[in-house]
Formats: structure tokens, C-alpha cells, sequence
């Protein structure tokens, strides 16, 4: 057995590759709960030596279950928003998972992978069970069973769970949202409300409008003023350009991060000038 200085030295040594738990006692250190290695009589470069290879076996299976993981839940949304209207099909959702991504390191959270398995897991799964496509109450469940299958940590599926249920703008279309947000909430809502304006924001709009056969335009149906979270999930008799100015118009203003809120300006301003453009030509003026 190592005297008491050499263990010292072996624990500092160790730190660098990963958390090590020394019981001098029976014998043995613990490199996580997977991994648990005796004490060797060998040189101490030996021991260490071992004791990196053990590690770096854990790691390594740990990002192969993390990538596998992502692989089964983007099969999951190709299968779950097969029958979608292109508004919110799965390119959709690769496309809110890449911005969520990219605004997750601009705003410094790539450095953490906890965070970042968060923000591509809760991005991957944030439409599936959506109301506007529920074809059966158990559909509700469905990311929460995935993730429980998957055996995610209950801390991360916790936080995977409430970003996808609070991240709506239903749930603050009142201006009473969330006050309280985490950095992994703010880059992937940031991300979906970027994908509902600018020129594919416009193409969905259009789409998910044509989907239900509503009106383009008529003059005689307002814009509503005074939505409640009951009101604008009940989107009869309206037209699709009223929902520019009842949801898309404001989402500039709601964005959570200084990177979403960087890249929402040049959408917001194309939608605006689009708006304009619309009914400059229905009225015949341009």
C-alpha cells in the first residue's frame, strides 16, 4: 500500500481526470459510480497510468450513450411530426436546434456539456405533443417517457420538462411569463421565436394558415388586442395576417438573450417591411 504522502501525491495527480474518491482503507479509489479500481503495488506512474485508461473508458462511454441518446430522439421527431403541415414538421426542428446550439455558445454555455445536452435535448423534443397537433391525450406524455427510457438524470429531465412547457408564447402571450429563467430556457425559446419570423417565419405562417384553410386577409376581422392564453389558443375566425401583429410582430422585444435579440432585429425588420408591402398591394397602392 502507498504511505500516506504518495496517496496524497496520486490524489493530486488524479484531479485532472476526474473525480477521485481515495479509501485507503479497503484498498481501492473511486472514479465515479461506474468505475471503482483497487490499489496496485506497481510504480506510481503505473497506477496512474491505469487509472487515465479507466477514465478515459468511462467518458468515452458515457459521450457514445449521450450521442445515442440524440440519435433515438431525433428519430422520435421524424416519427412524431410525420404528419405535420411544413410550419412544423422536422425540419423545423432541426432548424431550432441548430440556432439553439449556435446561441448557446455565443452566450458562453458551450463550455459546459451538461447545458449543452440540455439545450439540443429540450430543442430536439419542444414540439412533439404540441396542442395544435395532438391527435391523442397520450401523445402529452411522450417526451417525458422518452426521457425516462433513456435514463436522463432526473436534474436534466426536470429542466428539459419545464424549458418545453413554459417556453410557449402562449404561456406569456399576457406579458406574465416566467420572470425566472435559465440560461438554457432563454437560447432554445430565443431559438424557436427566431424561426417564427424573418422569411422562413413568414413562409410558416402562410403554411400553418393555408393548413386550416384560414383568409389571408379581411379588412372587417381586427387584430386582438386583449388575448388571454384561452383566447389565442382558439385562433377560429381569424386571418393569417392578423397573426403578425397578434404574436410574430411582438416576439422581437421578448427575446431572452442578447444573442437572440442581436439576430431578431434583421428579421423582425424584413417581416416589418413585408407587412407593409402586403397591404400596400391588397389595397391596390403599390
Amino acid at each position: 500500500m502507498l504511505s500516506l504522502c504518495k496517496d496524497t501525491k496520486v490524489a493530486f495527480l488524479l484531479a485532472g481526470v476526474g473525480n477521485i474518491d481515495i479509501h485507503r482503507k479497503t484498498n481501492c479509489f473511486v472514479v465515479n459510480s461506474r468505475c471503482k479500481l483497487l490499489f496496485c503495488e506497481d510504480s506510481r506512474r503505473s497506477y496512474i497510468s491505469r487509472a487515465r485508461c479507466a477514465v478515459a473508458g468511462v467518458v468515452t462511454r458515457e459521450r457514445m450513450e449521450k450521442k445515442e441518446t440524440i440519435r433515438k430522439a431525433e428519430a422520435l421527431v421524424e416519427k412524431a411530426m410525420k404528419g405535420n403541415d411544413a410550419s412544423h414538421d422536422a425540419a423545423h426542428v432541426w432548424r431550432v436546434r441548430d440556432l439553439a446550439l449556435s446561441l448557446a455558445t455565443e452566450e458562453g454555455l458551450s463550455s459546459d456539456p451538461h447545458s449543452m445536452e440540455i439545450v439540443e435535448l429540450a430543442a430536439l423534443l419542444h414540439d412533439i405533443g404540441d396542442y395544435k397537433y395532438l391527435r391523442d391525450p397520450s401523445e402529452e406524455k411522450t417526451v417525458e417517457n422518452f426521457l425516462e427510457e433513456e435514463g436522463v438524470e432526473e436534474n436534466k429531465k426536470s429542466k428539459i420538462l419545464k424549458i418545453i412547457k413554459e417556453m410557449g408564447f402562449k404561456e406569456e402571450v399576457t406579458g406574465k411569463g416566467t420572470t425566472e429563467w435559465s440560461p438554457e430556457f432563454g437560447v432554445v425559446q430565443d431559438a424557436d421565436r427566431l424561426d417564427a419570423i424573418g422569411a422562413i417565419g413568414i413562409a410558416r405562417c402562410f403554411t400553418f394558415g393555408g393548413s386550416k384553410k384560414r383568409a389571408l386577409h379581411d379588412p372587417a376581422i381586427l387584430p386582438r388586442s386583449d388575448l388571454s392564453k384561452e383566447k389565442y389558443m382558439n385562433k377560429e375566425e381569424q386571418t393569417t395576417i392578423n397573426h403578425f401583429h397578434e404574436k410574430l410582430l411582438k416576439l422581437k422585444d421578448m427575446m431572452k438573450t442578447k444573442a437572440g435579440q442581436r439576430r431578431a432585429e434583421r428579421r423582425h425588420k424584413f417581416m416589418v417591411e413585408f407587412v407593409k408591402e402586403f397591404y400596400d398591394e391588397w389595397n391596390g397602392s403599390s
